[in-house]
């Protein structure tokens, strides 16, 4: 008895439920491009919304619609390090245009790129691949550096075809200004993005958790201009019935109705969720048509996997003072959890709960959704943390 749900991270769903406005916004956003109009997108949303699933959809977009793609899906506070960033930036350049170049040369559509790389064997000097690296040593300013080096390439983009290039980055609310190293990777980023725009069809997606949108807006000030922030929160209750219904009309599996509502609300509407419910479900009865009372059997068994399988490693990365914390965040019956509430639950051994915030941040778990306003990032955590201190 086949099982059409896949739980996993990034790993597309049987069904994309919900998302068509998304698509349509990047389709739109390429072509207004082409026009002459440069708009970059940050895609905002909390873990398990999908925004990896729909950056794989990007990629195939701009395949389709004549752009080279130049992704990475995974940022961590490592590439804060310009050097590193740099170092980054072009590997992932660079197999974009030997991969990509490659596919459109077998196509016949367009020159191609990879041409370029070895000029003076094919005897080309005028187009070169430039890919000087950045020492953080030297004084050429970082911004400086990265203009000059997406600048001096971009011909060798336009004349193999390419309407322009999309930089696909996710996990990128890693990245931050690190003023105590002198490290700005991403005003410098951001800097060198928008004047390079000026000329030539460089364009950004960048996604990650909600404090993404915060990051960018304190590294430029008019950053604000330069994206359009795009939100991938949970599905519509209509949309979370498809993602549950429609896969179950190409297999031999058939949920009752009352079954279906049940899961629509106990899974928050939230895409990773409603995944893993169902995959489990088919897993743990061994029937075709599935009912609500089924259901209710294997609840706990359902319950406790889910723990296992996405919360409790987790939480196995914290420390005895952040596991306090994020305790005492979760006895705060508020979405938008204050500071200073968080200081006034928390222990008395815990002096300045401030530097664990951080921690947590960087772990995932929670973002800064403004100045002093801390939100879980991940979807039903609270209720998990809940069930943990009642145990």
């Amino acid at each position: 008895m086949e099982n059409p749900f896949n739980a996993g991270s990034g790993v597309p769903p049987p069904f994309l439920a919900g998302r068509e406005n998304h698509l349509k916004i990047f389709r739109n956003t390429l072509r207004s491009i082409d026009d002459g109009h440069i708009e970059n997108l940050i895609m905002s949303g909390l873990r398990g919304t999908g925004k990896t699933v729909l950056m794989e959809e990007f990629n195939k977009i701009c395949i389709d619609e004549g752009f080279l793609p130049i992704k990475r899906l995974e940022f961590s506070r490592k590439y804060c390090d310009p050097a590193e960033f740099s170092k980054a930036l072009k590997y992932d350049i660079r197999i974009a245009i030997e991969t990509f170049s490659k596919i459109q040369r077998a196509k016949g559509k367009i020159k191609s790129a990879i041409s370029y790389l070895k000029p003076k064997q094919l005897g080309i000097p005028a187009y070169f691949y430039y890919e000087p690296s950045y020492d953080v040593g030297t004084s050429i300013p970082f911004e400086d550096h990265l203009k000059e080096y997406l600048s001096s390439n971009w011909q060798i983009f336009e004349n193999s075809g390419y309407k322009g290039v999309v930089f696909l980055f996710d996990e990128f609310q890693t990245i931050s200004n690190v003023p105590s190293h002198d490290y700005y990777v991403l005003s410098d980023f951001i800097g060198a993005l928008n004047e390079v725009q000026k000329k030539c069809k460089y364009f950004a997606v960048l996604s990650g958790l909600p404090n993404l949108r915060l990051n960018v807006k304190k590294a430029k000030s008019y950053a604000e201009r330069m994206f359009k922030t795009v939100e991938v929160g949970n599905l519509s209750k209509e949309d979370a019935k498809k993602a549950i219904i429609n896969p179950l009309n190409d297999s031999s599996h058939r949920f009752e109705k009352s079954l279906t509502e049940r899961l629509v609300h106990e899974t928050g509407q939230y895409p990773y969720f409603i995944q893993f419910y169902c995959k489990e479900i088919i897993n743990n009865i061994d029937k075709l048509k599935i009912k609500l009372k089924d259901y209710e059997r294997i609840n706990p068994i359902i319950i406790k996997q889910l723990e296992i399988n996405f919360f409790d490693n987790r939480l196995e990365l914290l420390s005895p003072d952040e596991i306090t914390v994020i305790f005492a965040m979760s006895k705060i019956n508020k979405n938008d959890i204050p500071f200073g509430m968080i200081s006034k639950k928390t222990s008395p051994s815990i002096k300045d709960p401030s530097k664990f915030l951080q921690r947590l941040e960087e772990k995932g778990l929670i973002y800064n959704f403004k100045r002093g306003i801390y939100r879980f990032s991940v979807p039903l955590l609270r209720e998990y943390l809940l069930r943990k201190i009642s145990d």
